[in-house]
């Protein structure tokens, strides 16, 4: 079953609180309500205002979307020109070769494609060495 908007929201900003190590009394007391109301919240057992929202998210440093919503997805920045997923070895092994002749850093890595990890995929990725690249353009 799928959970509410209210349930998203009183999950969020249980964990903001968590990560910040404060009771629900302390968060109650910053905010002008009580711990039970804080709970209240958390638990969805009360609909929160916005006003209640953007007080919560200003105490805790937060923005108010990553109430709704959950934090922001952070890209992974690896410093690869490219990253080509390739499914077999032997064809891994021919693409870095001819990488690596034509004056990229090359190397292998493997990625998780399922949230529990027992499925992977492998990747080639490549990096252009600044010294032999083309700069005639």
């Amino acid at each position: 079953m799928e959970m509410s908007a209210t349930q998203k929201v009183g999950q969020e900003i249980k964990k903001v609180r968590y990560r910040m190590g404060m009771t629900q009394k302390e968060l109650g007391k910053l905010i002008g309500k009580s711990e039970s109301q804080i709970g209240a919240y958390e638990n969805a057992s009360a609909s929160i205002t916005l006003d209640v929202l953007f007080k919560i998210a200003e105490v805790t440093k937060t923005k108010p979307e990553e109430l709704i919503t959950g934090p922001a997805k952070k890209e992974v920045k690896t410093g690869w020109d490219a990253e080509l997923r390739i499914y077999g070895l032997e064809d891994r092994k021919t693409v870095m070769t001819i990488l690596a002749v034509n004056g990229y850093d090359v190397g292998q890595h493997k990625k998780q494609v399922t949230p529990t990890g027992k499925a992977v995929a492998y990747y080639v990725h490549a990096t252009d060495r600044k010294e032999n690249a083309d700069t005639s353009k």
